[in-house]
């Protein structure tokens, strides 16, 4: 009788076993990563603009550029520009378009991810407080973007709350067809 070479396991039985195998052992790494993504996040979004970390910097340099008046962002932060209901939808706007250039710009994975954070913190900035979609993706994508966003470990407890509140408006409108 020939040796079976799978000791009687069911094929959806060894699939688990192989992807078991596969996943990374580091727990701990993925954890530390976590840690360290939370902690850039904060930094960028309570650190009073213009001085700071590359990311700030080339996006303060963004908008002067594009002629966007950022002395309303004298003395403030990030996260206190997106989560203010008074913010200039032209200056959330800027912002959205820089953290768009520099995701697709920056080296460094943790800073694009942070620059995209940062581009959809924006886009749900104006659609809570202002009550406009500023870009051209529709509701449902912005929906399960926001739900992506929500479910990252390293994010904040206020972007949380915001791009909830965004998905929730999303889900509640429909793109002309």
């Amino acid at each position: 009788m020939a040796t079976m070479s799978t000791y009687g396991l069911r094929l959806d039985q060894m699939k688990n076993l192989f992807f078991m195998g596969a996943e990374p052992a580091d727990a701990q790494g993925e954890r530390d990563d976590n840690v360290k993504m939370a902690d850039l996040l904060q930094e960028q979004l309570t650190r009073a603009l213009p001085r700071g970390s590359l990311l700030l910097d080339a996006l303060f340099m963004m908008l002067d550029r594009q002629g966007c008046d950022t002395r309303a962002l004298a003395g403030k932060s990030l996260g206190q520009v997106f989560l203010d209901p008074g913010s200039n939808v032209q200056l959330l706007e800027a912002i959205k378009n820089c953290s768009k250039t520099l995701s697709t710009a920056l080296d460094s994975q943790a800073e694009a991810a942070l620059a995209t954070t940062l581009y959809f913190a924006a886009l749900a900035s104006v659609l809570v407080y202002h009550e406009r979609k500023i870009t051209q993706s529709t509701y449902g994508k912005l929906q399960e973007s926001f739900a992506r966003l929500t479910e990252k470990k390293w994010m904040t407890a206020e972007l949380i709350d915001l791009f909830s509140r965004a998905q929730r408006m999303c889900r509640n409108r429909q793109d002309p067809k």
